[in-house]
């Protein structure tokens, strides 16, 4: 959007463009005939299709004609995977926060954070303070950490590179993190002991895609008075049930899994 709140003109007619290619179907367009049903200049689609087509939002095809791209479709996809996920995560996580009495979240890896897509709160008078669609770190929440025990060890490692903040003073970095996601690997959750926030506990788990590649995760979190370790360590049965439903219901349907879950 602009200052004055109206749409980027740029922005639109990149959509347009897109809209026109996908109407000319599996055959394509020319960059000709593109322009005029455009109704602009060869050279204004020009430069419009080389930004498209560098993105992989669109491409061509053996004949010089623009047809849609793989990145749309890994675009569609991505939406289509968390809009699945959270439809069938919510049962469970109202089913998290009814068994522990605390606020069940859902959240999806977006970079180097995570991203809140669905809760369900506490019926205690005293909550916790999050939003759906706030971010957080990867390397300091439960959630993050359940994620990154299960990533590839390059896209681990790309997350990790550099200097990590540090929340609290409980925060684990450097090599403690690699040995805590070491932990978390083999027994299946991951906790977060007031290392991200002071004052705040939770246990988290991954789930996995068709593929077996871990897409989002789900925690318990609550005030750390209230929510031991221990109470984290005989929640984690359950959650962990939890998590092999919810991933055979977004289609994982065999194979060497990443998860060990």
């Amino acid at each position: 959007m602009t200052e004055n709140g109206r749409k980027s003109s740029s922005v639109a007619k990149a959509f347009e463009l897109m809209q026109l290619i996908a109407d000319a179907g599996a055959d394509g367009v020319g960059l000709q005939p593109l322009a005029a049903r455009a109704g602009v200049a060869v050279s204004t689609v020009h430069r419009y299709t080389a930004s498209l087509l560098e993105l992989g939002m669109i491409e061509r095809n053996a004949n010089g004609c623009f047809r849609l791209g793989v990145g749309l479709v890994t675009l569609a996809g991505r939406y289509l995977e968390d809009d699945l996920l959270r439809t069938v995560a919510h049962p469970f996580l109202v089913e998290l926060a009814e068994v522990s009495g605390e606020t069940a979240h859902l959240g999806v890896p977006i970079g180097n954070r995570l991203v809140y897509v669905d809760k369900v709160e506490s019926a205690k008078s005293v909550r916790l303070v999050s939003r759906i669609g706030s971010q957080v770190p990867m390397h300091c929440t439960s959630m993050g950490k359940a994620l990154m025990a299960l990533m590839p060890p390059e896209q681990r490692d790309a997350l990790l590179a550099g200097d990590l903040d540090r929340p609290t003073e409980r925060t684990r970095v450097g090599a403690d993190l690699l040995a805590e996601l070491d932990r978390v690997r083999a027994q299946g959750f991951a906790l977060d002991d007031e290392e991200n926030e002071d004052g705040v506990r939770c246990i988290g788990l991954a789930v996995v895609n068709a593929a077996g590649d871990p897409v989002g995760a789900f925690s318990v979190s609550a005030p750390a008075g209230r929510f031991s370790v221990e109470d984290c360590h005989r929640l984690a049965p359950k959650a962990m049930a939890i998590a092999a439903r919810i991933t055979d219901r977004i289609g994982y349907t065999g194979g060497p899994r990443r998860t060990t879950l």
